[in-house]
């Protein structure tokens, strides 16, 4: 379906690009008229004023690429600098009376201006959207675009005449790349988006002025001034979105690089106590062998020796998922729900078990998924504790957790008479907490490990017994 819409849009261009050169067949590569539009007094004050807005854009967006050297800030500053090229050069060859301010009337200018707007704009777009061969569609697309611009910035340069603007206005590719971007990247951010539909305004009155159709209405006013000034501005809050998402992810990475710190640390000090242990274990354990078999018969203090042997066995077996558990490791790979699940509940067993918190495991289901092992252990032991807490916070008579594994689902389950609408839709924020003695960062990590390595889902409602979290893994 996807190749049919990118043939569909292709073949468009195409049309677009043959009607324009057989209805313009005979004038396509000769110069317009110098003058056909008559401002007033209110549309050049407009026009300035326009100009002024982009040129501000402008500072500001280089001042954020020496700030902190991030290209995308750079040529989003270029493509406005062509822009305002543009816009002058325009002016000086059709606006009375602004072309007495923009003396140098070049065609050439003209098309240079409009060759690196769509230059810088895809270069942008490519760092804007952090493009990578996991993309290679859109890129390869964003390559021939520029491999085009380029051919024809050297036929400007060469016979002084543009090939691809004049055949197909700027407005067309760069509409055709951010469509793709729009429809070909599952993920799109808040950012992006309002920088997709400044952009499409900035195509629709291209296309209405290009179009001559605010000839045949007599109306002369600085359209493509306005509309540039007004993209910079929705720019402008696109930035300050991202910027907010860099925060917090940034946050977030510190959260993460703060609970694998404490990891390595508990896993240090469990190794070191499971090296302690293990010595004296299998002493205990050949004891107990050696003394079973000067045993003739079987006695009540044979039994004794056998489950003594069940139980260093246990006690060996518990350490090691210890150890392991709090090894902080990236390694990824095919593992068993039901089994991660399990270890989870073996670990967060002995305080649950404490507080005499009553654990119901159901698997209907059973299923594998790929992936870090350890931080989706994590995610179920950070929930069981969670339950935990509240239970014994709201002092629940009878309290009990349920865990249950359906088809790539992970439920987990209190009877803590649920939450509360107000700290619903904070839940899963960062640093937002209602304990007295936490950084709040458990769920939110929890929810960007389950979404950002697993591309699932963690949600939260409330159910007749109280808080009821699912995983919906993505199989």
């Amino acid at each position: 379906m996807r190749d049919k819409t990118l043939l569909f849009k292709l073949l468009l261009m195409l049309l677009i690009a043959g009607g324009n050169w057989w209805f313009n067949r005979q004038t396509l590569f000769e110069n317009d008229p110098l003058i056909y539009s008559h401002y007033s007094l209110i549309n050049i004050s407009i026009a300035m004023l326009s100009f002024g807005v982009i040129l501000s854009a402008i500072f500001y967006n280089m001042a954020l690429y020496f700030y902190g050297r991030d290209k995308r800030y750079l040529y989003y500053s270029l493509a406005q600098t062509s822009v305002v090229l543009f816009l002058a050069s325009l002016d000086s060859l059709h606006i009375v009376p602004l072309n007495e301010i923009f003396t140098f009337r070049s065609y050439k200018l003209f098309d240079i201006s409009q060759i690196a707007i769509l230059l810088f704009f895809m270069l942008f777009i490519k760092h804007f959207l952090t493009l990578n061969q996991e993309n290679k569609k859109l890129l390869t697309i964003l390559h021939a675009i520029m491999i085009l611009a380029l051919i024809d910035l050297l036929c400007v340069l060469l016979f002084s005449h543009s090939v691809l603007t004049r055949f197909l206005p700027i407005f067309i590719p760069i509409w055709f790349v951010i469509t793709e971007a729009k429809r070909l990247i599952p993920a799109k951010d808040k950012a992006f988006n309002i920088l997709y539909y400044g952009w499409n305004m900035v195509i629709f009155v291209g296309f209405f002025v290009y179009t001559n159709l605010t000839t045949y209405f007599n109306m002369d006013f600085p359209y493509l001034h306005v509309t540039f000034a007004l993209e910079s501005i929705i720019f402008a809050l696109a930035i300050a979105y991202k910027i907010k998402e860099m925060q917090e992810e940034k946050a977030m990475q510190q959260s993460l690089l703060l609970q694998q710190s404490r990891l390595a640390s508990m896993g240090e000090m469990i190794s070191i106590i499971a090296h302690q242990w293990r010595q004296p274990l299998t002493h205990l354990l050949y004891l107990c062998m050696n003394m079973k078999q000067k045993i003739k018969e079987p006695t009540f203090l044979a039994e004794k020796l056998e489950e003594g042997e069940d139980q260093i066995a246990y006690m060996s077996q518990t350490i090691e998922q210890f150890s392991n558990f709090y090894n902080p490791s990236k390694k990824r790979e095919l593992f068993s729900i039901q089994d991660a699940s399990q270890r989870a509940l073996t670990i967060a067993g002995f305080s649950l078990k404490k507080q005499h918190i009553d654990v119901k495991f159901f698997c209907e289901e059973d299923f594998e998924q790929f992936g870090n092992r350890n931080e989706f252990e994590q995610v179920i032991l950070n929930l069981l504790h969670n339950a935990r807490d509240v239970l014994i916070e709201r002092e629940i008579e009878n309290p009990s957790i349920w865990l249950t594994i359906e088809r790539a689902v992970v439920k987990i389950e209190d009877n803590a008479g649920g939450i509360s609408a107000e700290n619903m839709e904070k839940i899963f924020e960062p640093y937002f907490t209602t304990k007295e003695r936490s950084d709040g960062i458990g769920l939110y990590i929890a929810k960007v490990i389950i979404e950002k390595e697993f591309s699932g889902s963690l949600s939260v409602k409330n159910s007749s017994r109280g808080a009821l979290f699912e995983i919906r893994m993505r199989l």
